[in-house]
């Protein structure tokens, strides 16, 4: 029983290597790297509007990034990267970023 108390920590930790790969280099299907905006530790770039997304939900990342996929909300671009991913990619990279820590005050 004890194993299974841990199986969605090594779910999480196995979903962030590949949430990493297409933050820092896309996903070669379209996507763009996240990092390009959002910054390779997701504390985002307020100069050019991308939000930071460090520490948020994954829950809530992964809502966004469908919603953009199905050409709803956010910019162009983000609609964009967001239709290129998969669910699968969407869901690894809001697990990423959801494991990283929020920024400061």
């Amino acid at each position: 029983m004890k194993r299974l108390r841990y199986a969605p920590l090594l779910l999480l930790a196995a979903a962030a290597p590949a949430g990493k790969q297409i933050v820092l280099h896309g996903n070669g299907n379209g996507a763009l790297p996240c990092a390009a905006c959002h910054g390779e530790d997701g504390q985002g770039k307020p100069s050019t509007g991308a939000p930071a997304l460090a520490g948020r939900s994954a829950g809530d990342i992964v809502s966004a990034l469908n919603m953009m996929a199905a050409g709803q909300g956010g910019t162009s671009l983000m609609r964009s990267i967001a239709g290129a991913l998969t669910l699968d990619q969407r869901k690894d990279v809001a697990d990423y970023f959801a494991s990283l820590r929020k920024p400061g005050p």
